[in-house]
């Protein structure tokens, strides 16, 4: 069954329009992704035991997916066993749906919550608010966005696209609504400070807190929580009903398992050993426990994930959300992560926003957002081969009939006719003779057909006078060499 996602109901050339006009977020989203990149290639120089450890995380991930049905039920007893209550959600509603009965049935007024993409694909938040809930993000970045009515730009760091100033702005604004002292200046450690002391009150009076999950331990019934903040500690003991949303997917068989994958995250995300904060959820509070939820709700959400096991994108599971695909990627640094209209950005999104919902959202994004330059794949710590399934997605638009019948000729056509040495010769002949109806100062501006849309955003070099291949049949001496 196919998942649902949220999706920006702007064109492509609207949302890559913007991105391009935007020089804030594309320094600021330049400067993150590049601080990444350079971190992760400094963590690895030296670990030498890295490409082992790497290994036995790819093969521990694939062996998941592969038993998922095994696994799945295991958990769901090993978390019941602990205290915990399980639910298995199909789709984003009825995800949505078992958070809502929860939090109506148990009369909460106030939810926090910890960075989550999946209850971002879901849209929980939404949902909660909708029913009359106070729902606040407690991650930096994710608590910025809120602010700004905005959806995250990265997967590690929802506000890369946004300015010091930016931020500060959104804080006094904040500030004034609610009738409190703002930030006194813009650096960074006021505006944290202003965060931290507007979050506590909200720690300190939830009802119900809301997690993610990065990995499941089947074995021992675990979500484990990877984050840089100390807000996840404070969301999980805190409020006396927690919710962790994981996605079925991120089950992992044994602890041993998640030994050889807990360090992939941080490593290939943001150049650090291990993250600042690693939580483990096993239940509910028990006897002789000073902390802890009275109750733990754990919903895992297939939403369109099991239609991938079995096909040649199956490896799109391993995905364990580090980001570093997007830290590389030539077109991300250049229009941003809204330029996707997915919650998922950057080569993964490319490829998972399609697979995911059946190609019902979005499925221009193989085709126009990547220069298959095979970075990302090269990137990917889990190995997911990026680039090819791009190409094979672009291929699966061809049969679906997604792409227009005059693209679809036209490119047949130029295939033919580039098949053949005197095909190419004829056809760089009449393109010299027909490119001066859009010659302007010594640039190409713009051309017909399918080639039109390559001038919306660049100006070309005018086809050479003369080729090689003339020059050399007018020039060579004494027959061929």
């Amino acid at each position: 069954m196919a998942g649902t996602l949220p999706a920006d109901s702007k064109s492509w050339r609207e949302r890559r329009d913007a991105g391009l006009s935007d020089s804030i977020m594309r320094r600021t989203i330049g400067n993150v992704t590049r601080r990444f990149s350079t971190g992760q290639r400094q963590v690895f120089t030296g670990y030498a035991e890295e490409i082992l450890a790497r290994e036995a995380a790819v093969m521990a991930k694939r062996h998941a997916i592969r038993d998922l049905d095994i696994l799945l039920p295991l958990l769901r007893e090993t978390v019941q066993a602990h205290g915990g209550q399980t639910y298995l959600a199909g789709d984003a509603k009825e995800a949505v749906a078992v958070v809502v009965n929860i939090a109506q049935t148990r009369g909460v007024q106030r939810v926090i919550k910890t960075k989550s993409m999946l209850t971002e694909e879901i849209e929980l938040n939404k949902a909660l608010q909708a029913v009359g809930l106070s729902v606040v993000e407690t991650d930096l970045g994710e608590y910025i966005i809120q602010r700004a009515h905005e959806t995250p730009s990265h997967i590690l760091a929802p506000a890369a696209h946004k300015s010091r100033v930016q931020i500060e702005t959104l804080f006094r604004d904040d500030a004034c609504e609610r009738g409190i002292t703002p930030p006194t200046s813009d650096n960074a450690e006021s505006l944290t400070l202003y965060a931290r002391q507007r979050l506590r009150d909200e720690f300190l009076h939830a009802d119900m807190g809301i997690t993610g999950g990065n990995f499941a331990v089947a074995e021992t019934g675990t979500v484990v929580l990877i984050t840089n903040e100390g807000n996840a500690d404070m969301v999980t003991t805190l409020p006396r009903i927690l919710v962790s949303v994981v996605g079925i997917e991120k089950i992992l068989d044994t602890w041993d398992a998640l030994g050889t994958i807990i360090q992939q995250p941080a490593m290939n995300g943001i150049g650090q050993r291990l993250s600042s904060y690693t939580t483990f959820l096993s239940g509910p509070r028990r006897d002789g426990m000073v902390e802890g939820p009275d109750e733990w709700h754990l919903v895992l959400v297939d939403n369109g994930r099991t239609t991938l096991r079995g096909t040649e994108f199956e490896d799109v599971l391993s995905c364990i959300r580090c980001g570093a695909c997007l830290n590389v990627c030539p077109v991300f640094r250049q229009v941003g992560g809204h330029a996707y209209g997915s919650v998922y950005t950057g080569p993964i999104g490319i490829v998972e926003t399609p697979l995911l919902t059946d190609w019902t959202i979005l499925p221009e994004l193989p085709t126009v957002a990547c220069t298959v330059c095979h970075a990302c794949g090269e990137a990917c710590p889990m190995e997911i081969d990026l680039p090819h399934h791009i190409i094979q997605l672009r291929q699966e638009k061809v049969r679906r009939h997604l792409v227009t019948s005059g693209v679809t000729r036209s490119y047949r056509w130029w295939a033919k006719l580039w098949a053949t040495p005197g095909g190419y010769r004829r056809s760089l002949r009449l393109a010299r003779w027909g490119q001066r109806l859009y010659l302007r100062q010594g640039k190409l501006h713009d051309a017909p057909g399918i080639a039109h849309g390559w001038f919306l955003s660049r100006n070309m070099p005018p086809i050479a006078s003369e080729t090689f291949h003339e020059w050399w049949l007018k020039n060579r001496k004494g027959g061929s060499s």
